[in-house]
């Protein structure tokens, strides 16, 4: 301020003694520098008004994005009974407890509440953040699946007019990059103990959970660029699709490469599948090609007869090879699904495009139960379907309704669990259903 008068004591001293100014114009110019200098004062003080309030905004979404970090830590059920409602639901557990919750009767919560499984320690769910190396509950067994037929997920056998209903039992995962969340959780598969192996594109990483849903990075040796879709081969070994390097990459489960096959021969490796001989089945989302190679990584022969239209195929997504040795391929392009004897010989196709029941839009993946029902992941009619094993539709197993939306990978593990990787844009939950009454009593009670 005292500089701004300053330099209108100046100028109003230099007006003056020019002669040739009269009067009148002498006043005019006073009366605009004081205007000019009101102007600027006017402006600044709105200028730091402005400036406040902006880094009280800064400030305000900081602390929201931290908070909202802190919140996404947790993945799976709290259950912990002394925290509020909200804090016991995560990701769209409040909209699906709502319609699969069930009304236990005082007998069954006090026949339920004696089971081992449901007495947990209030905090034995909760997500470790910690590193890698940590010790955890079942630490041992997060990365050895104890079957070698990881391709057959599931044991048991139901009738199809008995088929028992799924409930929801837990959801892994939020939207996010720090440890145990996904940005796009493409694929999943079941092995060992209730534990899964989830496949992560975007973020470029594979995720195992062991059974109390703790979560355990593999951490690769190389750079994972764009994994799509992974398989359990044994113990140790495992098999993963890269949409960027467009390989098939063959890792152990501490993360070593140790070996790779297909660079000059695919154009867009997708889906992966094991056979009982250790033959890898391959879609090609580009090349419209189901391929065959040996547990070696070479190529034996294609799925289909290019000169039959019913046989070719159009984006074909996810392959899975039943308890019977079929071949099941979602061909996402033409809305069905195609069934290939062990030897590649063509079987029969199901599905149309539509929202009707049986039909579908761009069926994502596939699994079968121990009889040979089918059960598929519809993914744009959000919706997960069963089908007998010729391809009669039996039912819808969730939906919509129950608050799946565009589910892409699904594995049904050999306990008569559900493993769905579900999303509104990207796939970010992995939500786990169950055909025993029994998880479904325990979950109902722990969240009660």
């Amino acid at each position: 301020m005292t500089l701004h008068i300053l330099i209108l004591i100046i100028v109003k001293a230099q007006v003056r003694i020019n002669q040739s100014f009269s009067s009148k114009r002498v006043h005019n110019l006073e009366l605009f520098v004081i205007t000019y200098f009101i102007l600027i004062h006017v402006g600044l003080c709105f200028t730091n008004i402005l400036f406040c309030f902006s880094e009280n905004d800064l400030y305000e979404l900081k602390s929201l994005k931290m908070n909202s970090l802190t919140k996404s830590a947790s993945t799976e059920i709290i259950m912990n009974v002394d925290c509020s409602p909200t804090q016991r639901k995560v990701g769209i557990i409040g909209r699906m407890k709502k319609k699969l919750a069930m009304n236990s009767s005082q007998s069954s919560i006090q026949s339920a509440s004696s089971m081992e499984s449901i007495s947990v320690s209030p905090y034995e769910h909760d997500l470790d953040l910690s590193s890698d190396s940590s010790i955890e509950e079942d630490e041992e067994d997060s990365h050895v699946t104890k079957s070698s037929d990881g391709h057959v997920n599931a044991v048991f056998a139901f009738d199809n007019d008995s088929y028992p209903r799924a409930n929801l039992v837990k959801i892994y995962g939020c939207e996010g990059r720090q440890k145990g969340c996904f940005k796009d959780a493409t694929d999943v598969q079941c092995f060992g103990r209730e534990q899964c192996l989830v496949t992560d594109m975007i973020n470029g990483r594979l995720t195992t959970f062991n059974r109390n849903g703790r979560p355990k990075i593999i951490r690769c040796s190389w750079a994972l660029k764009e994994p799509w879709s992974s398989v359990i081969i044994s113990e140790n070994k495992l098999a993963v699709t890269s949409r960027k390097d467009k390989t098939v990459s063959i890792v152990s489960m501490h993360g070593d490469i140790l070996f790779s096959f297909g660079s000059n021969f695919f154009q867009c490796p997708c889906g992966i599948a094991i056979d009982k001989n250790g033959r890898f089945i391959i879609t090609d989302i580009l090349s419209n090609d189901v391929s065959v190679f040996t547990p070696e990584g070479k190529w034996l022969f294609n799925l289909g007869d290019p000169l039959s239209p019913v046989q070719q195929f159009s984006y074909p997504r996810y392959v899975h090879v039943n308890a019977f040795g079929d071949i099941i391929v979602c061909d996402s392009g033409n809305h069905s699904i195609k069934v290939f004897n062990e030897h590649g010989n063509f079987k029969f196709a199901f599905g149309q495009y539509g929202r009707q029941e049986g039909a579908f839009k761009s069926p994502y993946a596939v699994t079968s139960d121990g009889e040979g029902n089918i059960i598929v992941a519809d993914h744009y009619n959000d919706r997960v379907a069963l089908f007998s094993r010729t391809g009669e539709f039996l039912r819808n197993i969730v939906s919509t309704e129950d608050g799946l939306f565009h589910p892409q990978g699904v594995a049904l593990s050999s306990d008569m669990q559900l493993f769905v990787t579900h999303g509104k844009m990207k796939a970010t939950e992995v939500i786990v259903y169950s055909f025993s009454d029994t998880d479904t009593m325990a979950f109902n009670i722990m969240n009660n």
